[in-house]
């Protein structure tokens, strides 16, 4: 009785657990802020599935490494809530991937985590940012990564502007404002950071007394677009003060979006059924399990009728017999009749070759008879009467040296 309690505890433990992961799965919490898989406040699921419920668009996410990725032309890169830097420093192949996308006529729209003057001082620096902007996980290559300066890339910096003023002492009361008649006047904003534009190619599209918030470029055959917050296309700005015009402008006009999450450190391995239906190693593994139903067959019964003389008929019909006749059913489909004599010769040989009281002369006459009857052409062999003869000469010569123990 303890012993099932003990179970019944255990197994409602293990329920608990179960579904104290599904609720944390299900609020989204789990993740980064930012990602599209999040669903709470600080997530940026609202925004993927809205723009995945309108025709004409095609929305998905990435978890792949972004160095595989081949872009289309007409693609718009979101690459939300990446972590600011005290320098300019990023990774250079991280580079690398955004230059293919502009060239192939993409659109890059990258935000910034929002920075307040209580986590200014704890901005990471160049070795921590070459990991971060990647999704917070090491580099597999054993080479230490290349850092490109952004400033002489892109002609753009980063920069923090402080004693901004605050709400209730602790959140940010600023708001940008815009001057382009097809987007919102104003918006609020949650940072302290803003950019430093080095070349005039960056065009300020919001900014805070001058300083610029949201800037864009034309770059290659596309567009870059940066943002020093990331509120506006949360899950609570979409309740809460949703821009449908700045959401709309920030697609471009493509009809192909990306949400990247790799630079959260969300991949998704492969699993075997899936290489295998990608690689189509299932029709290998029917043929095999074909092959293997084949052998079973081929096991179980015969293809063609066996021999007449090897197996007489009825022989492997054992039902209703007893053992003696079961075993001379088992020999009779095992040895050939053809060979019956010389099995069994063979056998008496190992048996009675070392009794003292068998005579040299009658068992080699007996041997005589078998080497006689084994040289015999298959159609001339007679078995029984070879084994007649053999009866013959032991009961006229005596093969035991007492004829009285013959039988």
């Amino acid at each position: 009785m303890a012993g099932v309690v003990m179970a019944l505890l255990l197994l409602l433990f293990v329920v608990g657990v179960a579904r104290l992961f599904i609720l944390r799965f299900e609020s989204g919490d789990v993740y980064p802020a930012y990602s599209s898989l999040r669903s709470d406040p600080l997530g940026a699921r609202a925004l993927y599935e809205s723009l995945e419920n309108l025709n004409g668009i095609r929305v998905h996410r990435n978890y792949k490494i972004l160095e595989s990725l081949r872009f289309e032309p007409g693609t718009t890169f979101f690459y939300f809530g990446s972590s600011a830097t005290g320098n300019d420093l990023v990774p250079e192949k991280l580079v690398k991937v955004f230059d293919r996308l502009t060239q192939s006529g993409g659109r890059l729209v990258l935000t910034f985590l929002p920075v307040t003057k209580s986590n200014s001082a704890a901005l990471p620096h160049e070795n921590s940012e070459s990991q971060r902007v990647e999704g917070g996980r090491e580099s597999k290559d054993t080479a230490p990564n290349k850092l490109v300066s952004i400033k002489k890339h892109w002609g753009i910096g980063l920069a923090f502007k402080e004693n901004l003023p605050l709400k209730d002492d602790k959140h940010l009361a600023i708001e940008a404002t815009s001057n382009r008649r097809d987007l919102p006047p104003v918006i609020s904003w949650h940072t302290n950071l803003y950019f430093d534009l080095y070349v005039n190619d960056w065009q300020p599209v919001y900014s805070y007394e001058g300083l610029p918030l949201i800037v864009e470029r034309s770059y290659g055959k596309g567009s870059i677009l940066l943002c020093a917050d990331s509120f506006f296309i949360s899950n609570e700005a979409l309740w809460s003060e949703r821009h449908p015009q700045l959401l709309v402008w920030l697609i471009g006009g493509n009809s192909r979006i990306i949400f990247d999450e790799t630079h959260f450190g969300i991949y998704k391995q492969p699993s075997v059924a899936q290489l295998l239906r990608h690689y189509r190693f299932h029709w290998f593994f029917a043929a095999l399990a074909v092959l293997a139903l084949l052998f079973i067959w081929k096991s179980a019964s015969y293809f063609v009728p066996p021999p007449q003389d090897d197996v007489l008929a009825g022989a492997d019909v054992v039902s209703e017999k007893d053992y003696t006749q079961g075993l001379i059913a088992l020999l009779r489909r095992n040895i050939a009749g053809s060979q019956v004599l010389q099995v069994c010769a063979r056998e008496w040989e190992q048996t009675f070759k070392k009794n003292p009281r068998i005579r040299a002369a009658g068992f080699e006459h007996v041997k005589g008879i078998i080497e006689t009857e084994s040289n015999a052409s298959k159609k001339s062999k007679d078995p029984v009467s070879g084994y007649q003869k053999i009866c013959k000469v032991t009961n006229r010569l005596g093969i035991y040296s007492r004829s009285k123990n013959i039988y």
